[in-house]
């Protein structure tokens, strides 16, 4: 009589597992699965264990790449502009590596959509230390709100202050509030010169420019935004309906929900945490308001979903996510000293999930090449 076994596989990369070649892909541990009916295999499991600087990059563009290198070689400021609802994919490592050594400030905006007891203080300590991560070191950093002109005035000083005669560079991701900023700004700005504000391609590029005289040889550079395909903005980038509801266009209010060990919570059709092993805890969601949350349980969970997608009855609901097979996932340990701490896992361009840390470990769900960042809370 033959034997028929099940092949199992890491549930993110798809490699088949097997614990006999540590050098080999899917390799895992014995350990694990007989622990687990999920797995991962090492190198995936790696990923939760080193925080962002193993996860999913942006693509980066080539011509974007020119523009930094012209403001590198003529030392221009550099304004950047971070999104605080995800201010961790707004660092990215080859932008930072080109800007490393011009004059830089770091313009920390969308204050206005955090919830109430947000406090600025503590949001740039945050900023900052994510800033460090990249080894970037800013002149100064400035918490604005370029929608409701909350500190633009300050920019425009911080601008004038630090340029030093040269050019001038704002670059930001794509839904950082960019053209906000600019608009603002522009609406204080007094021409000195006699030359027109004027849009046109980037020399050596196919990228387009707003080019802003600051005097008869120098000007500020309204640069296109940058890829953030890491994150879901970039992903669901073609579908309108899901950007309308995972982007806040007014103030967040975090939503309370307790869960405990084998228990889910599912973010609309788009993401979804599962408390693998932990004692029933608060679970703070600081999403934009349009983004409906439901609990169920592990065993349930790949059924509810798909329920709630073929029903119509969650938000955002996305064509290209039908089951959990479009999802990448990650397992999270978390431990950072038994100090009951406030934790926060962020999802790039969904928002992030707040919780004391009760050595809980938790698995997130998310589409394929979106990246996960976990750490101290920020607010």
């Amino acid at each position: 009589m033959s034997d028929i076994k099940k092949i199992r596989r890491c549930i993110s990369c798809g490699e088949v597992l097997q614990v006999e070649n540590p050098q080999e892909p899917g390799f895992t541990t014995t350990q694990a699965l007989q622990k687990h009916v999920i797995v991962l295999c090492e190198q995936c499991f790696a990923k939760q264990n080193q925080g962002h600087d193993v996860l999913n990059e942006p693509i980066f563009n080539e011509d974007f790449r020119v523009i930094l290198e012209k403001a590198r070689v003529t030392k221009s400021l550099i304004v950047y502009l971070v999104d605080l609802f995800s201010y961790e994919t707004s660092f990215m490592s080859e932008v930072a590596e080109a800007i490393r050594n011009n004059p830089l400030i770091v313009v920390a905006n969308k204050f206005d959509i955090l919830p109430e007891k947000a406090n600025e203080e503590k949001i740039l300590e945050a900023v900052k230390r994510r800033a460090e991560d990249a080894d970037l070191h800013p002149l100064e950093y400035i918490v604005a709100s370029s929608t409701k002109n909350y500190k633009t005035e300050e920019v425009l000083k911080a601008i004038t202050k630090y340029r030093g005669g040269r050019n001038v560079y704002i670059i930001g991701a794509v839904g950082s509030g960019k053209s906000a900023l600019v608009n603002s700004l522009l609406k204080i700005y007094k021409n000195p010169t006699n030359f027109y504000i004027s849009t046109s391609i980037y020399p050596n590029t196919t990228l387009e420019v707003i080019e802003i005289p600051l005097d008869s040889r120098t000007a500020m550079y309204d640069t296109p935004g940058l890829s953030i395909s890491n994150s879901m903005i970039g992903y669901f980038s073609d579908e309108k309906e899901v950007i309308r509801t995972l982007v806040p266009r007014e103030r967040i209010v975090p939503r309370q929900i307790i869960i405990g060990t084998k228990e889910v919570l599912v973010f609309g059709g788009v993401a979804l945490l599962e408390v693998v092993n932990g004692i029933r805890s608060s679970y703070y969601c600081y999403f934009s308001n349009e983004v409906k949350i439901h609990r169920t349980t592990s065993d349930r969970a790949e059924g509810f979903m798909k329920s709630l997608i073929r029903k119509q009855q969650t938000k955002p609901i996305s064509k290209k996510i039908t089951s959990s097979k479009d999802f990448d996932l990650y397992e999270i340990n978390v431990d950072y000293g038994g100090n009951r701490e406030f934790i926060d896992i962020s999802i790039a361009g969904l928002g992030w999930i707040s919780f004391k840390d009760r050595q809980q470990t938790i698995r997130i769900y998310v589409p394929k090449g979106v990246s996960i960042y976990h750490g101290l809370a920020k607010l």
